[in-house]
């Protein structure tokens, strides 16, 4: 699997975090497990301890051996009244129900160790014994139930204290009961295997899982990816059909809408360049021919002259418009925004554009109101983005051309329409597409221009065909 994919920082994740959960399950349940052990155990040490006080205290001034007594062999006469006080004394060790092996330990008053038997007679050595009671002598406070966790020779003891030298007057003093935590650590160390084991087999599992959730979250944007490849290298038929997820489906859908535009875009542009170069190099003959004609005295130089020059007019508008629309995309075209009356904007319009409408036997029809109007805009570019679209219909209409107003609530909406033949099916969608030029003639740079411009001020245009022609709609909103 390689890095720096998708699906490697999922997978990486999803690791993560199956680790991160393993280890806080682990611990957390170690720890938990261990505190309800020692409670436990603590609980059935002080169960113990308060059956052990109970039969100590019961039978312990016939049978105990004064302080500093050393106990009689095992073969005196009490043989059978000491065997009978020991053997009680460990059944109520045995009773209670118990994981633990536990034993006991007898102080008297002084803490010295009472011993009922002989060295090694029923008890542990003597060695042992006393190092047990030193842990427990090291304690500061012997006035209450103590509970002890300590080590000796390696393994881990817990114990009870309990002082009963107020209960008696036969110089028993404390009893300390007293357990080995090696086989709880043993049944804890096999729970922790078991359940390292579980957890193991729960992350590959996941794991598993993990890697094929992500190996299918990646498959799209790996499909997607080929796709956009052969986009930029400009192949733009291709269409994504693909089944995804509802939150990739808006992306191949964006996809495949950037890919027709591209290639709308990138066979108007060539289209374009084919066009104008056609139309550069016409004018340019023009002029060459007649120049050459002036040259060598073959035309007249008047008509020369003035052919010279509507040409030369046709070869800087046409390069004007092309350098115009350019700098709009850029950000070294400053706009110059300024309250503005609309009435009067689209009226210097209209008188700009009536010598070429009379010219081409149109009338300009108007019907503006008298309110007035204010936009903020930039006059130049505004007032060049309306007549690029009346001088668009003026080419295409039969008679005549309607400029109207509607005023709405927060924009002004100027309605320019002809009479004309209107737009083809085909050709609506593009109008406004730089390069594009229709089959009638060239709609190309002007309307492209009206667009960026329209829009550079919170605006839109919009057109259409109506049963009289072509309509144009220019959305302004209204200085507040």
């Amino acid at each position: 699997m390689k890095r720096n994919t998708i699906k490697w920082r999922i997978f990486k994740y999803n690791l993560i975090v199956i680790i991160t959960l393993i280890t806080l399950v682990a611990i957390i349940f170690n720890i938990t497990v261990r505190m309800y052990i020692e409670r436990d155990i603590l609980e059935q040490l002080s169960k113990i301890a308060s059956r052990t006080e109970h039969a100590a205290l019961q039978q312990g001034r016939d049978f105990l051996p004064k302080p500093g007594q050393i106990p009689p062999p095992p073969d005196d006469q009490n043989d059978n009244g000491l065997f009978r006080y020991y053997f009680m004394l460990d059944r109520s060790l045995r009773e209670p129900l118990s994981v633990l092996n536990a034993d006991y330990i007898l102080l008297d008053k002084d803490k010295n160790r009472i011993t009922l038997f002989p060295e090694g007679f029923f008890t542990p050595s003597t060695k042992f014994l006393d190092q047990m009671t030193n842990e427990i002598k090291k304690l500061q406070n012997l006035n209450s139930e103590t509970y002890l966790n300590f080590y000796l020779s390696g393994t881990e003891y817990i114990a009870v204290v309990k002082p009963v030298y107020q209960k008696n007057s036969f110089g028993l003093g404390w009893i300390i009961i007293y357990s080995s935590l090696q086989k709880v650590n043993q049944l804890q160390w096999v729970i922790n295997l078991i359940l390292l084991a579980i957890l193991i087999l729960s992350a590959l599992i996941t794991a598993l899982i993990s890697s094929q959730v992500s190996k299918k979250i990646s498959s799209p944007f790996s499909s997607l990816n080929q796709h956009i490849k052969a986009i930029a290298e400009r192949n733009f038929g291709t269409k994504i059909h693909m089944p995804v997820d509802d939150e990739l489906q808006e992306l191949v859908n964006n996809i495949n809408i950037m890919s027709d535009k591209l290639e709308t875009y990138d066979k108007a542009q060539k289209t374009f360049l084919q066009n104008v170069s056609h139309e550069l190099r016409t004018p340019l003959m023009s002029i060459q021919s007649y120049a050459e004609g002036i040259k060598y005295g073959v035309v007249d130089s008047s008509t020369a002259v003035e052919v010279i020059i509507e040409e030369t007019k046709r070869l800087t508008h046409m390069i004007e418009d092309l350098l115009y629309l350019s700098r709009l995309d850029t950000i070294e075209e400053n706009y110059h925004f300024n309250n503005l009356d609309l009435n009067d904007l689209i009226k210097s319009c209209i008188e700009r554009m009536n010598g070429i409408a009379i010219k081409n036997n149109i009338k300009i029809i108007h019907n503006i109101a008298d309110e007035k109007i204010e936009v903020y805009a930039d006059e130049e570019k505004l007032s060049r983005a309306i007549t690029n679209v009346i001088s668009n219909c003026i080419r295409y209409a039969k008679s005549s051309v309607t400029i109207s107003k509607i005023t709405e609530k927060n924009n002004v909406k100027i309605i320019i329409e002809d009479d004309g033949p209107g737009f083809d099916a085909d050709e609506l969608p593009n109008i406004f597409e730089r390069f594009y030029m229709g089959k009638k003639g060239n709609f190309g740079l002007g309307m492209a221009i009206s667009k960026n411009v329209i829009q550079k001020h919170g605006g839109k245009i919009t057109a259409k065909n109506t049963e009289t022609g072509a309509m144009f709609i220019i959305e302004l909103p209204i200085n507040s």
